[in-house]
């Protein structure tokens, strides 16, 4: 999932779901997410994760996603 520079991504080399930055070519992780018994958290890296509205609204909707996908696998 991806809206304008900010995307949503597993990381095979962190072996994570991530939340990454794009500055044209180059980008960096803002946000990780890790599961847990009672579903995923997300864990920002510093600040960066305040400083950019889209952010926010990626990062809602990549939880609301991954908690999903989480209680149909229980099922």
């Amino acid at each position: 999932m991806r809206l304008r520079n900010i995307e949503f991504t597993y990381s095979k080399g962190n072996r994570a779901w991530e939340l990454v930055k794009w500055n044209g070519e180059t980008c960096f992780v803002i946000a990780f997410f890790d599961r847990h018994k009672e579903g995923y958290a997300m864990r920002t890296v510093g600040g960066r994760f305040f400083e950019d509205h889209d952010a926010w609204f990626v990062g809602k909707h990549a939880l609301m996603f991954l908690n999903e996908v989480l209680a149909e696998q229980e099922l």
